[in-house]
């Protein structure tokens, strides 16, 4: 079961960050011959270990949003600025995105590993998965940037 941080953020993501959020992917890696799976992961499958995996322990979100997909790494690299802006009230302990890893502090340091280039990773110790105080923050924080016709990005200035 998802702790309140993660079930906020989820919640957060699904209803007031980009629509593509609350749709499924195929995952052709789903045995045994592929599957629609949600974008936004909280639980694990039951394989999982609560003692060595934060989303078997409620502590984790994954956000599927593919690097090589260039709509979608621009959706990720807006929500995780969001995140980090938010980092004291959300109180997670790390963001993990396409080769870059960001701590608590908001330090990036390179993050080297395949798997995060499908999805953003973010993680709450055990103090901080309980709170979830920083819903409205990050709903509105959500909505400024993906409502209102702000879908496009990019760098429009003059040349």
């Amino acid at each position: 079961m998802a702790g309140p941080a993660v079930e906020a953020t989820q919640k957060a993501l699904k209803f007031f960050g980009p629509s593509l959020l609350a749709q499924t992917y195929w995952d052709a890696a789903k045995k045994p011959s592929g599957g629609w799976l949600p974008r936004l992961q909280a639980a694990p499958g039951p394989h999982k270990d609560k003692n060595k995996d934060p989303h078997a322990a409620g502590r984790a979100l994954d956000i599927i949003l593919f690097a090589k997909n260039p709509l979608e790494k621009d959706y990720a690299e807006r929500i995780i600025p969001l995140f980090l802006r938010l980092r004291q009230k959300m109180r997670f302990i790390s963001v993990i995105y396409n080769g870059w890893e960001w701590n608590g502090g908001g330090v990036k340091f390179p993050h080297v590993d395949t798997a995060h280039k499908t999805h953003i990773h973010i993680e709450w110790g055990q103090t901080g998965v309980g709170l979830a105080d920083f819903a409205s923050d990050l709903e509105d924080a959500l909505y400024n940037e993906f409502s209102k016709g702000n879908l496009a990005s990019g760098d429009y200035g003059l040349a």
